[in-house]
């Protein structure tokens, strides 16, 4: 990154386990910057962000400096940025070689994250029964 954010937030789905678990996880992490969180029905962030394309259907992540990320592999890649321990992992994910498998599994998890949060116990609010 060119220019790094000081602080991001991170818009995420409200009513899946999976990220929910995923922002407690991130919420406990040791981070290089500061990691806001913030649900995407939060009416703060619908009327600041609800107009960005893909907004709903993939994670966001705004930085303060302006940046806006949506969904696989950016917005992901940037949360590992900002932890303490994912950092490298980013980067090397960064790489053209990389970024399509990349790209590729954060979408399959993204694209199945209301199945896989049901896994081991509670379902969310939008599984299958």
């Amino acid at each position: 990154m060119a220019t790094r954010p000081n602080r991001i937030t991170v818009i995420f789905d409200g009513d899946c386990l999976l990220c929910r678990r995923s922002v407690h996880w991130l919420r406990d992490r040791h981070k290089h910057i500061a990691v806001d969180t913030v649900a995407a029905a939060d009416p703060a962030a619908v009327a600041g962000y609800g107009r960005v394309p893909g907004y709903g259907d993939n994670m966001v992540v705004v930085g303060d400096d302006g940046r806006i990320w949506v969904g696989p592999p950016d917005a992901y890649l940037v949360v590992m940025w900002a932890v303490r321990g994912t950092r490298m992992l980013s980067y090397l994910l960064s790489l053209p070689l990389l970024k399509p498998a990349a790209a590729a599994v954060f979408r399959f998890v993204a694209g199945n994250r209301h199945l896989i949060g049901g896994i081991g116990g509670d379902r969310c609010a939008q599984c299958a029964t």
